[in-house]
């Protein structure tokens, strides 16, 4: 129920910015939350949802369905085979950063392969703009896991 929150919140606000602004991927960072806080079982549910959610973003704004989809799902793949290949001793806040930062970097760089957006100048502008705003992004899920793991020792 809560990823599709943040998909509603990421198309209100991609809505809203009539492509002024490059919303960044809020569900993504949704799904990484759920990924690095919850048990591997939640693994598939969230795949699933991956899959819902890039195929409405695909028809709600690409028109090409399974183009987004496929990089949601396969952001999601490389988050859970990252995360469990971890010891635990490896799973500190830098490794946590990169995963949600690669949440928002894969499908930025796929947004430059969209038909009359892409490659050209304006596409190059909205993919820095997009990136900067995923580091703050990335770094509020970092606080938000680092807590969550705090408030599970306690």
């Amino acid at each position: 129920m809560s990823h599709a929150v943040f998909w509603i919140l990421q198309d209100m606000l991609a809505v809203l910015t009539a492509d002024a602004l490059q919303v960044s991927e809020i569900f993504l960072l949704s799904l990484t939350y759920s990924l690095l806080t919850k048990d591997r079982s939640a693994g598939v549910g969230v795949i699933w949802a991956a899959f819902a959610g890039g195929l409405l973003w695909d028809l709600r704004w690409i028109g090409i369905p399974g183009f987004f989809t496929l990089s949601y799902v396969g952001v999601v793949l490389l988050v859970i085979w990252v995360w469990n290949a971890l010891p635990l001793s490896g799973r500190t806040s830098s490794v946590v950063f990169f995963l949600f930062w690669t949440a928002q970097l894969l499908p930025s760089v796929l947004f430059l392969l969209v038909p009359g957006r892409g490659l050209g100048g304006a596409g190059w502008t909205l993919f820095a703009a997009r990136q900067m705003f995923a580091v703050p992004l990335s770094l509020l899920g970092v606080f938000f896991c680092e807590r969550h793991k705090k408030n599970q020792n306690n």
